[in-house]
């Protein structure tokens, strides 16, 4: 028979479970439009502008010492008598835009094996509208571009940023057919493999062959350590750091290094999800069992090691390429890249030298690649692969590809990326700039107005 004391105990306990309750359900109140904003398309790309104007205001503005500053703010990491140098600058290009290097590797990856790179017949169409979209940008900079000493930013005008692509064609809605959607997201990730392999192999200096070995023995060790069943993510993170001091060393540059994790990273699960409903219920099974019974602190311990199992085996029953992307993606997308997009974006316009950006034949050949040469080479590319037997999604004409391709003319992330690789001299960075931000701007509103006027057409 219970005791008064019992009865006592279970009333608090229920009475802390409603409070726990009603504050979960003012929590999800607030989370749930949080979730859904960080998920929706056209977030980043809002986070990656915001970052943008906040430095353009602040490099044009009283507070440009102050941005000076902290983009150049020293930062050093010490191991031992070893020590790692550079300003936040350095740190943000060279180790943190790793990660979302990391994340391109396993988009490019999920898009090979079962996305819309992995549907041959569809195929021709992303692939050769991408490799126009590169191909065509790149001859109008050059025939542009008087000066050859800026020659080496040829790579810059082949960017998209896919983020803010995709973002500027979700405020169009369901005006735009989902199979155009496709095509620029396919367009973006094969413009990705490419720029990608430009960086590798064009922006690349002096190679030390001691650390590049020492690269290809860490991801050997990686390979290895993942072929053998080692599962500790802590590990692979170590193994990681490593390979990434020795890139940095090595005169690769370490954002490719992410590229090649992102590709190594396990597609399957450790456990088949298939086989999870059954080993849950037979968990859960034992668990109510153990606290019906339960008459030790013993038996509610038992409980919660199957718990405990129970969420090991619910983790390894999704992909770790799945499980990795879920995480690191919001980071990426509102912290990594705004923060990338503010110090390197913070181009002094004044005294004469907007006028000055606005005389160089360097920002026109930008700027010119990026808004005429994007959408003329992915409609000449779509066109092509039409013409050899492939088809149009559903909804999709050429008008509105070459809208898309226009809007593929956002450049910003990875344009402004390699304009850093590419060039020393501040005059060529503040022209490569201003054409870059130039072209997106409008590349954005004419793209939109150009597919929001053929949506019109086709009602």
């Amino acid at each position: 028979m219970a005791s008064k004391y019992d009865f006592f105990e279970d009333f608090f306990d229920l009475i802390s479970f409603k409070e726990q309750a009603k504050r979960k359900a003012r929590l999800n109140r607030f989370a749930n439009p949080i979730q859904k904003f960080i998920y929706a398309e056209i977030s980043s790309g809002i986070f990656i502008i915001t970052a943008v104007i906040f430095a353009l205001i602040m490099a044009n503005s009283p507070l440009d010492n102050f941005y000076y500053d902290f983009v150049h703010l020293k930062i050093k990491i010490a191991i031992g008598s070893n020590m790692l140098a550079g300003d936040l600058h350095y740190w943000i290009n060279d180790a943190a835009m790793v990660i979302f290097f990391f994340l391109v590797g396993t988009e490019i990856k999920r898009e090979v094996l079962v996305g819309e790179l992995a549907d041959k017949k569809s195929l021709p169409v992303p692939l050769l509208g991408a490799l126009g979209g590169m191909i065509v940008p790149v001859l109008i900079f050059l025939i542009i571009l008087d000066d050859p000493a800026a020659r080496s930013g040829w790579g810059i005008p082949m960017a998209t940023d896919i983020a803010i692509a995709l973002g500027a064609m979700a405020l169009l809605g369901k005006r735009v057919p989902t199979g155009l959607k496709v095509i620029l997201l396919a367009v973006a990730i094969v413009d990705d493999i490419g720029s990608i392999l430009v960086i590798a192999l064009f922006y690349t200096e002096t190679i030390s062959l001691i650390y590049l070995l020492a690269v290809i023995s860490c991801l050997a060790l990686i390979a290895l350590c993942n072929y053998i069943g080692i599962r500790s993510v802590l590990f692979y993170i170590f193994l990681g750091m490593i390979a990434w001091i020795c890139a940095s060393q090595s005169g690769v540059h370490p954002t490719i290094l992410g590229v090649i994790l992102g590709f190594m990273t396990p597609w399957k699960s450790w456990y088949p999800t298939k086989s999870f409903p059954e080993i849950a219920n037979k968990l859960l099974l034992r668990i109510n069992k153990n606290l019906e019974d339960s008459k030790e602190d013993t038996d509610v311990e038992k409980a919660e090691q199957d718990l405990l199992a129970m969420s090991n085996i619910a983790s390894e029953s999704v992909s770790p390429l799945h499980r990795i992307e879920t995480f690191l993606l919001p980071w990426s997308a509102f912290l990594i890249v705004p923060i990338f997009a503010f110090t390197n974006a913070g181009v002094y316009i004044g005294e004469g030298a907007l006028s000055d950006a606005l005389s160089s034949s360097l920002t026109y050949a930008i700027a010119f690649g990026l808004l005429f040469g994007k959408p003329l080479g992915i409609t000449i590319g779509v066109w092509l692969a039409i013409k050899s037997g492939a088809r149009f999604p559903r909804g999709v004409n050429y008008t509105n590809v070459f809208g898309m391709g226009m809007i593929a003319g956002i450049g910003f992330t990875v344009a402004l990326f390699i304009t850093e690789l590419a060039y020393v001299d501040e005059l060529f960075l503040r022209d490569a700039k201003m054409g870059i931000l130039i072209a997106s701007f409008l590349a954005a509103i004419f793209g939109y107005l150009m597919l929001r006027i053929s949506s019109k057409i086709a009602e």
